[in-house]
């Protein structure tokens, strides 16, 4: 498993998404394993349609088996609801209110 977090207030752009994107899957490669991500939306202070995009098209299903998103303010769940509901990214991706639950189904996906 892989977890992002971000700095509190941050703002998620194309350019800070794939460079996520980028250091998740050098790693993964180099080590040439497969994983789940979860990513921590709170500290996230915006995102733009870029990096929706980007976190739509860009994740390598090879290697990244699914994200699981992390919120529990009413604004990180925003962002995640907005950007899961738009455009679905190509790979499994949920919304949880807890790391313990997010780390559930990402072990439970990752199995499969």
């Amino acid at each position: 498993m892989l977890a992002v977090v971000p700095l509190d207030g941050s703002s998620d752009t194309a350019h800070t998404a794939a460079g996520s994107i980028r250091i998740q899957l050098e790693h993964l490669r180099a080590s040439g394993h497969r994983a789940g991500t979860v990513v921590f939306m709170d500290p996230v202070g915006a995102q733009d349609s870029g990096a929706r995009a980007v976190y739509r098209h860009d994740p390598d299903p090879m290697f990244q088996t699914a994200f699981a998103l992390v919120g529990t303010t009413m604004f990180g769940r925003a962002v995640a609801s907005i950007f899961m509901g738009l455009h679905p990214p190509r790979v499994p991706t949920r919304m949880f209110g807890t790391f313990e639950e997010a780390l559930a189904w990402i072990r439970e996906t990752t199995i499969r």
